[in-house]
């Protein structure tokens, strides 16, 4: 039987089963046999054909429209827009979108980078799609703005109450409405990517940032557990918190729209608009009902992230381990799938991030619980990992001394690695993710 979808394709030939795993811009494939497949998980909807500018449609007919209007019509309008190392498909939504913006004074697209690099490729073409969308719609007064965290201008407004400096990007300060066009899956310690994220640590300075995510060290800072979700026992994430208040405080009363989907590999499944708060909520329950997935450990797991550009980097794909890492025992193995084809991460993430990974476990832990550095989340994560499990296997394009300087295991070949399992273990099952910056497991 064949089982043709966009995330996995399995081919059952006799007691073979064939797979085949986003992996970079392509796919890399290898087999397993029937009967030791615990399950194999993709995101919802990968499998579908849907049409994106539909869903969006339908998303804005049932919208209030007129409410949206009235709110933009004469005034300056501040876009906040995923960096290009996300893939939402912001074009599908512009193309309807813009139209109802051309009645603004002024329009500003920013292009909210967070801590990652600003002078990137992928943030050029978010760039050049923006100006494009723009212009194709008949915008009139508009500009884009890519956000440095390190080199612009911020203005401050004091502390939040977990003492997290509230300074933001001046370059939003001056306008009336703000729209934040936002892909919504999990997110390992924020709960949620969401249209929260696009203030602090989306327009926010360094230290703002650091500030906020020293907060990830804390276990209540978790996937699926934000302020804004419908269930209230599932709002008490302390790092989330403190991005509400930090966006609280920047908006100031203003009002803040929203153009939220659920997607993977730029095909959205769900899309909602209007008030932030309300589509955001929305968002969270589809995600939920549909991406959420309890499952039995077993002893090996297989995670690929979903290819470009979510395994650019291993700082960018770790997210991936953390979101499935629910499915794997204590003492078992997981296999990364994961390209990295520009290494471990940018500059600006070496210190706290990789170079801190290379020090023994025990130092790891002390260095980071006694002064938090920005990006040291990260190591801080891959080792409990690390420490919980027997073998961390990486199939990638990083140099085989780069995976072993940071505790895990090259795999040379991803067949070998599975051969050995099977060969090793007559009770073996193994679990298989793909696109897993989308899943959220539990058990």
């Amino acid at each position: 039987m064949l089982f043709d979808v966009n995330f996995v394709c399995l081919e059952v030939m006799g007691m073979q089963m064939d797979i085949k795993l986003h992996y970079g811009k392509g796919f890399v494939s290898f087999s397993v046999p029937e009967g030791r497949v615990a399950d194999v998980i993709v995101p919802w909807g990968s499998e579908d054909r849907s049409d994106n500018q539909e869903i969006v449609r339908n998303a804005v007919s049932c919208a209030d429209i007129d409410g949206f209007r009235g709110a933009v019509s004469g005034k300056r309008i501040c876009v906040l827009v995923a960096d290009g190392s996300r893939d939402m498909p912001i074009g599908d939504i512009l193309s309807e979108l813009n139209s109802f913006l051309v009645d603004s004074a002024f329009v500003r697209f920013m292009i909210c980078t967070g801590t990652h690099d600003c002078d990137t490729e992928g943030n050029r073409r978010v760039t050049e799609l923006l100006e494009k969308a723009a212009v194709e719609s008949g915008l009139g007064d508009f500009d884009v703005c890519v956000h440095d965290c390190l080199a612009d201008e911020f203005v401050s407004l004091g502390v939040t109450a977990r003492g997290t400096k509230i300074e933001y990007n001046c370059k939003i300060d001056d306008f009336d409405v703000f729209l934040v066009l936002s892909d919504v899956k999990f997110h390992y310690f924020a709960g949620y990517s969401n249209p929260v994220k696009y203030f602090i640590p989306g327009v926010g300075s360094y230290a703002a940032v650091e500030g906020n995510h020293s907060l990830a060290l804390d276990e209540r800072s978790a996937f699926g557990v934000h302020p804004w979700h419908s269930d209230a026992a599932r709002r008490g994430n302390p790092l989330a918190a403190d991005q509400l208040e930090c966006m609280e405080r920047i908006v100031g009363g203003r009002s803040v729209f929203a153009f939220v989907t659920i997607s993977s590999s730029s095909k959205m499944q769900w899309a909602g608009f209007g008030d932030a708060k309300t589509v955001s909520r929305a968002a969270f329950d589809v995600a939920d009902q549909r991406n959420m997935r309890k499952v039995e450990p077993v002893k090996y797991l297989i995670v690929s992230p979903g290819g470009d550009p979510n395994d650019v980097d291993l700082y960018i794909s770790q997210r991936a381990l953390e979101l499935t890492k629910q499915a794997v025992l204590a003492g078992g193995e997981v296999l990364f799938v994961s390209a990295c084809p520009d290494g471990v991460g940018s500059e600006r993430t070496l210190e706290n991030f990789y170079n801190r990974l290379t020090l023994p476990l025990d130092e790891i832990f002390e260095s980071i619980k006694s002064e938090y550095r920005l990006f040291s989340h990260k190591p801080y994560k891959f080792a409990e990992m690390i420490r919980r499990l027997s073998k961390i296997w990486v199939y990638s394009q990083m140099p085989d001394d780069v995976v072993e300087a940071g505790h895990m295991y090259p795999a040379g070949n991803i067949q070998d690695i599975v051969d050995k399992w099977v060969a090793s273990d007559p009770n073996a099952r193994i679990m298989i993710v793909d696109g897993a910056n989308k899943i959220g497991i539990s058990n």
